[in-house]
Formats: structure tokens, C-alpha cells, sequence
């Protein structure tokens, strides 16, 4: 049984949009919620425009490891997978995501217990 339609209309709050594209970018970006920041604007025509600062994910250095990519490579790519990841959850077209890295992190390998 489907429900009946109410008269009335959703929104999605700032602090809920905020909260939301932080979560989004620290997974993305592969960084601790904490250490990602959002903020988020209407672009006058229901479109996001997303801005993310966070750190930079670096290899343990001596580790011999390198990236996969280039760190453009990786920003474009966390670019994409924010937006479309905020247009699912919310609905909303995302028009435009800016990411500055701040600073960087030592990506530690976690232990599997």
C-alpha cells in the first residue's frame, strides 16, 4: 500500500547538507571525518556548489610505496565520486565540487584483528 500524498514540501536543511558533504569527502578523500571540512551554497538555481578541505592521504614514508596515481589524478576522481554520491543521497544536482588539500596525513596500514 502506497502512502497517501500531504500536502507540504521536504527540505534538507544547511547543517544537514554540511554534515553530509563532510562525510561524503572524508570517505572519498580516505581521511578522518574530523580532518575534512564542507561548506555548501545554493547556486541560485537548486544546484550545490561544494567546497572540501581536507589533507592530503601520503604513504608511509620508507614504505617504498607510491601511489597508484598522481594526486590530480585522485582529486578529480574524489571530484566525481562526491558529487554523484551528494546527488544520490540528497537529490540535488551538484553543479560544482572544489577540493583543497591543506595539508597531509601518513596513511598507516590498519591492523586486522
Amino acid at each position: 500500500m502506497s502512502p497517501a500524498a500531504v500536502a507540504g514540501y521536504d527540505r534538507i536543511g544547511s547543517s544537514a547538507l554540511v554534515h553530509t558533504a563532510q562525510a561524503v569527502a572524508a570517505e572519498a578523500l580516505r581521511v578522518p571525518f574530523r580532518e575534512a571540512r564542507a561548506r555548501v551554497a545554493d547556486d541560485g538555481h537548486g544546484a550545490l556548489a561544494v567546497e572540501i578541505t581536507a589533507p592530503l592521504t601520503v604513504p608511509v614514508l620508507g614504505s617504498h610505496a607510491t601511489p597508484d596515481e598522481p594526486v590530480t589524478t585522485s582529486a578529480h576522481r574524489a571530484r566525481a565520486t562526491i558529487a554523484e554520491r551528494l546527488r544520490t543521497i540528497t537529490g540535488r544536482q551538484v553543479e560544482r565540487v572544489t577540493v583543497t588539500f591543506s595539508s597531509s596525513i601518513v596513511d598507516t596500514p590498519r591492523r586486522v584483528r
